[in-house]
């Protein structure tokens, strides 16, 4: 479950940890902080990193699941110092801490840290893994069913991650339609770790389906419905216009833009 980006309220954000955990929530993700301001200074968001980790972890005790997401925001210095610095603290694991243009960057990170790496969700195919699983450079394949070329494409990510020992933790950041989907992927495979699940949909949104998975603190429960589980008020539906949503825009002290 997703905790949100609310970590430069500390006291707000550890609150909001121990309720989802109190809902019976048991795997909690959140990210590397980055300055309010939309600056992200490398050095500082490690420091920030590893002192909120330690901080949920003195929250919610031993037996919660943490995840950390760094949004691929760090270099492989900057990476190992993190994953030292948390590792104590047993997170589940690390998502992103580097760039996805070059997987083989991972196996200087992989020969540094015990901490389980999980990276993933940008890549379109089988092709795209083949490094990092073949390397075993990674733990946990983000796969990512809308960006994977769909659910055949996505089996065989997940096929080939088996032959390594790599479990699935599919990144689901949307709603109820990738949920659905990820949920199908994951009750078709043994190597399943976990789903991701970020909030219930906006109320006007999630009143347009009319069928979807069923979201209880900690699993998800499929739908009765053939196909993948869903259906929708069309009618209703064709009152609204895509869009693509804008995502934040973040830059180094200088003033370059960076990864978000």
């Amino acid at each position: 479950m997703h905790v949100g980006d609310g970590y430069h309220d500390r006291a707000w954000f550890l609150d909001r940890c121990r309720d989802l955990v109190a809902e019976g929530w048991r795997h909690l993700r959140f990210a590397s902080p980055h300055d309010a301001d939309g600056t992200l200074d490398a050095r500082r968001c490690l420091r920030d990193s590893v002192d909120l980790f330690h901080q949920v972890r003195d929250a919610v005790g031993d037996e919660v699941e943490l995840i950390l997401d760094v949004h691929t925001r760090l270099d492989p210095p900057e990476a190992v110092t993190l994953c030292r610095e948390i590792e104590a603290a047993r997170p589940y694991f690390v998502e992103d801490p580097l760039r996805c243009e070059n997987p083989d960057s991972y196996r200087i990170l992989r020969a540094r840290t015990g901490v389980p790496l999980a990276a993933g969700e940008q890549y379109g195919s089988k092709w795209e893994f083949r490094a990092l699983i073949e390397g075993d450079f990674i733990d946990y394949a983000r796969v990512d069913v809308g960006v994977a070329a769909g659910l055949t494409e996505a089996k065989k990510i997940a096929a080939m991650a088996e032959t390594h020992h790599i479990k699935l933790a599919t990144h689901n950041p949307l709603g109820p339609v990738t949920a659905a989907s990820s949920l199908q992927l994951n009750l078709a495979c043994p190597n399943v770790a976990v789903q991701e699940h970020q909030t219930d949909p906006d109320p006007a949104i999630a009143a347009l389906f009319t069928a979807r998975p069923t979201i209880l603190p900690g699993r998800v429960e499929p739908s009765e419905l053939p196909g993948i589980g869903v259906d929708i008020d069309r009618e209703a539906a064709r009152r609204y216009r895509a869009a693509a949503a804008e995502r934040p825009h973040l830059r180094t002290a200088d003033g370059a833009f960076t990864n978000w």
